[in-house]
């Protein structure tokens, strides 16, 4: 095979819109970037100035120098290498093409394109055929689950009317508690199985809904000294399923609340018109936060850091979210708190009005 080294101008093969191309030596055992161009390069956060002239621990951190070493090497014994990395929230495909003379390799031409919106397709593809998986699992269980749970929590209050030792009262309070929750757990199962079949749309005044939500979790808020604060400025009626809204707001409160010390905290909701287009839900508390590992999971089907938690409440939510044609943001930094952002598209939304007090 002859590889000598053609004039070929590489910059004509430069992805200017979706990536850029650069080249490197190897000097001195270290490896040398000799050129770089394309509009990637500034999403990633470098510019040519970072990057000519300089090696890899001159603009990257140490543990992506280490890896990409070991890809450099590689294509500078003469191998095709092809690579995937991210920065700063941008993925890409690397190809590192060794030119050789006389059996040397003179130097590395290296292609990068930006993945970033097939690896969101992938994932959201993951996450569609884990929530596959979860609504097969639904659709066989939870009938079988209702029938006798019905049956189960009748005699149990026919029995609790009838006893008449009164020690026994706690106990059959417990046991309808307990088959109440498994009762919410297989309303889950069912709303994500079949989530357009229990939605129902109606022109909902998004306030109100609100203040029933902070007034329904008062009582658990009052017991850890929590205020929870309304902020909003209008009057807004949406054309939505309040009650699926409404277990979404719940169950963002019942998560900040639980996340909050008993130290006289406050949660803060607001209302606001963001544009023409959409209105924003917020919810932001000073509790303990989410760590990284955690909050690359939150929407996963089962996955939960609670006790007794079904990993199927953010999951719920943001199918909720989903039908409503809307998006479910979340900010959050350990020790800090969380923020939730969650926002509605507006073209279903009545002219709103300014609030009267």
């Amino acid at each position: 095979m002859n590889d000598e080294c053609s004039a070929v101008d590489y910059e004509q093969f430069i992805p200017r819109e979706t990536g850029f191309i650069f080249k490197f030596i190897k000097k001195d055992n270290q490896f040398i970037h000799t050129f770089i161009e394309g509009k990637l390069i500034e999403k990633v956060g470098l510019c040519p100035d970072l990057v000519i002239g300089r090696s890899l621990t001159g603009f990257l951190p140490a543990d992506q120098v280490k890896r990409k070493e070991v890809f450099y090497e590689k294509a500078w014994n003469g191998e095709q290498v092809n690579y995937e990395g991210s920065v700063g929230g941008i993925h890409y495909l690397a190809v590192l093409n060794p030119i050789r003379v006389n059996g040397e390799t003179v130097e590395v031409i290296g292609t990068t394109i930006d993945i970033t919106k097939e690896k969101i397709r992938e994932k959201q593809a993951q996450q569609m055929e884990k929530l596959s998986v979860v609504g097969e699992l639904a659709a066989g269980i939870a009938h079988e689950i209702r029938n006798p749970l019905t049956s189960l929590k009748g005699f149990a209050k026919i029995v609790k009317e009838s006893v008449t030792d009164q020690k026994l009262i706690p106990y059959l309070d417990i046991m309808l508690d307990e088959m109440e929750r498994i009762n919410q757990i297989v309303n889950e199962f069912m709303f994500i199985a079949k989530p357009k079949e229990n939605v129902r749309f109606q022109y909902t005044n998004i306030n109100k809904l609100l203040r029933d939500c902070i007034q329904f979790m008062g009582p658990q808020a009052n017991l850890k000294s929590i205020n929870i604060e309304l902020e909003a400025e209008v009057q807004i009626n949406l054309n939505c399923d309040g009650n699926q809204i409404k277990q979404v707001l719940i169950n963002i409160l019942q998560n900040a609340i639980e996340a909050t010390e008993n130290n006289g905290h406050f949660i803060g909701v607001s209302l606001e018109e963001m544009s023409a287009e959409s209105v924003m839900i917020t919810v932001s508390d000073k509790g303990c936060g989410i760590s990284e590992s955690r909050f690359n999971r939150l929407f996963e089907p089962f996955y939960s850091t609670k006790e007794k938690g079904t990993g199927l409440g953010l999951l719920t939510c943001k199918r909720i979210i989903d039908l409503h044609q809307g998006s479910i943001n979340i900010e959050s930094q350990p020790g800090e708190g969380t923020t939730i952002r969650i926002v509605l598209p507006r073209h279903n939304i009545v002219e709103p009005l300014l609030m009267a007090e």
